[in-house]
C-alpha cells in the first residue's frame, strides 16, 4: 500500500498549468498558422479561457506522447491538399517567371 502511494506522488502534480497559443510557438518553434489549426484540431484538448485557447500542461503531454501521422487525419489533410496546390501553383508560376 505505501509503494503506490509513493508510486501516486512521483507522478501526479498538483500544478495545474496552461498553456497559450504563443507560449506553444515558442516551445516547439513552429508558426502561428501551425499552431492555431492545432488548437482548433477536435482531437487536440485544447479549451477556451474567455476569448484565449489553452491547454493544460498534462494534456499537452498526453496529446504529444501519442503518435499523430498528418496524413493519416482528415483534419490536417484538407490543409495538405490546399496547400500542395497551391504550391504547385506558385512553382509552375516560379518556371514561367524563368523560363520567360
Amino acid at each position: 500500500m505505501e509503494s503506490t502511494k509513493q508510486f501516486n506522488r512521483l507522478y501526479v502534480s498538483s500544478e495545474v498549468r496552461f498553456y497559450t497559443i504563443q507560449d506553444l510557438m515558442k516551445m516547439l518553434r513552429w508558426g502561428e498558422d501551425t499552431v492555431q489549426k492545432l488548437f482548433n484540431d477536435p482531437k487536440f484538448p485544447s479549451s477556451d479561457f474567455g476569448k484565449t485557447k489553452v491547454v493544460e500542461a498534462h494534456a499537452l503531454i498526453d496529446f504529444f506522447s501519442k503518435k499523430h501521422v498528418k496524413n493519416d487525419d482528415e483534419y490536417w489533410k484538407k490543409e495538405e491538399d490546399q496547400d500542395g496546390s497551391e504550391h504547385l501553383r506558385r512553382n509552375n508560376t516560379r518556371r514561367r517567371l524563368i523560363q520567360g
